[in-house]
């Protein structure tokens, strides 16, 4: 037998590697393990960026930044008003992508600065314990700034993924965010509570100026500063649902650390903190492929069909296998953070993680709603999540911890349920949604 014959694959073998050819080259498939790479990276980084943290400031300073920071983020997101579900949903389809692109971002960090000032002159009466922001005036501006490029950060991710450019988000938000994260805790030593948010957000601050430069170099966009309401105008409905839509599922994210800290006290406040950290890396699998879901559906001539059943299999394949792993290994993995954790929470983690299936349901079918263009059913199945969460907690936290896993888990339960519901009912072949210029005017057919 010659060696060309033995280099030629047997017949059972060959649909298998068309299969596996098939599968690398699918932009969903790519598109989600490049989503979920950077989500690693920069979860990892985090964890290492605390560890620093708590070595280098004094545990007063560091609970104060803590706190500064979840703000913050809550700030950013708040600041987006929709504008970043907007930007995958129709850049693949418009004609004037840098214009829309530099529309948005001036948007974004304009409302940013905004909302953040308002967060500066109230925080003494909101929280007096984040006072120290009023000891001077580039302390008070430096966090403005900061949350104007941490919301900045968080729409450029939008565009990367609209233009399944999900490499250089890589580049950019996982490696030299993660880098730079590390290096400045030490530069910032001297500065107090305040330091710890200037290494923190100081980082998404330099990776948003980064993004904007590889947007300009490496997708070509020459984005500047602008605003067009007449850009703003055809997409407004679409931004503000997904904007209600997308803060009523981050109000039990919200709401729940805080009931649980009175509710129960402190310690179980932390066990909460960490099993509900780890359960969220596990739905990060399915957040990741919900966006490439999105990403792809929104495309020209997309059959939103075959790729809902795709994104579906392939959140399944990356879910199930993870929350099995991690259930059974939740006593060691918490033993890690510390022996009470492990003795306390072993029961919440497994739950939190067995709750991660139905993140997933309620991730998919809710992606499949913004392609649907169903707006009022993506609100109310959002709106179905907090009322359930909301009322098993009040009713039955006080009889353990468990509960707020419990409530988690069911509330996303009802939550697909109620979305899956409205799916069937409107179909799941979404409306071609582009931008188009006729006689020198901009609208949008459907």
């Amino acid at each position: 037998m010659s060696m060309t014959a033995r280099s030629v694959p047997p017949p059972r073998a060959a649909p298998r590697l068309a299969r596996a050819r098939a599968m690398v080259r699918d932009p969903l498939i790519v598109n989600s393990f490049f989503l979920l790479a950077t989500t690693a990276l920069g979860a990892g980084a985090g964890f290492v960026f605390w560890l620093l943290v708590a070595r280098l400031y004094p545990a007063a300073d560091v609970g104060r930044a803590s706190s500064l920071l979840s703000s913050m983020s809550l700030l950013s997101y708040f600041s987006l008003f929709g504008l970043n579900s907007t930007l995958v949903r129709h850049l693949p389809t418009s004609d004037r992508p840098a214009h829309e692109v530099g529309t948005a971002l001036s948007t974004v960090a304009v409302c940013s600065c905004a909302i953040s000032g308002g967060f500066v002159l109230l925080v003494p009466w909101m929280a007096p314990q984040l006072g120290f922001l009023h000891g001077s005036f580039l302390m008070a501006a430096g966090f403005v700034v900061l949350a104007a490029g941490a919301a900045v950060n968080l729409l450029t991710d939008s565009v990367f993924v609209a233009f399944r450019a999900t490499r250089v988000n890589l580049a950019v938000n996982g490696v030299l965010m993660s880098l730079v994260k590390l290096a400045l805790p030490v530069l910032f030593v001297s500065g107090g509570p305040f330091g710890v948010v200037a290494a923190g957000a100081g980082a998404s601050t330099i990776a948003a100026a980064a993004s904007v430069l590889a947007i300009r170099g490496v997708l070509r966009l020459r984005i500047r500063p602008a605003f067009s309401w007449q850009t703003l105008r055809a997409t407004l409905g679409y931004s503000l649902s997904s904007y209600l839509s997308g803060s009523l599922n981050l109000l039990p994210q919200i709401v729940l650390p805080i009931v649980v800290l009175q509710a129960l006290g402190p310690v179980p406040a932390a066990t909460y903190f960490v099993a509900f950290q780890i359960a969220n890396l596990v739905n990060s699998a399915s957040y990741a492929i919900g966006e490439a879901l999105f990403a792809e559906g929104s495309r020209h001539g997309a059959a939103l069909g075959p790729i809902a059943v795709r994104s579906g299999k392939v959140i399944a394949l990356a879910t199930v296998p993870t929350v099995a792993l991690v259930a059974v290994l939740a006593r060691p993995v918490l033993h890690v953070f510390g022996p009470q954790y492990a003795a306390h929470g072993t029961t919440t983690l497994t739950v939190f993680t067995l709750g991660s299936l139905t993140v997933a349901f309620n991730t998919w079918v809710s992606f499949l709603l913004k392609l649907t263009r169903q707006l009022v059913a993506m609100v109310v199945s959002n709106a179905v999540l907090v009322a359930v969460v909301l009322v098993i907690v009040l009713v039955r936290l006080h009889h353990g911890l468990v509960w707020a896993a419990i409530a988690w888990g069911a509330g996303n339960l009802a939550s697909g349920v109620a979305a899956g519901a409205a799916l069937l009912a409107g179909g799941v072949r979404a409306p071609h949604t582009g931008r188009h210029r006729r006689a020198g005017k901009e609208h949008t057919t459907a």
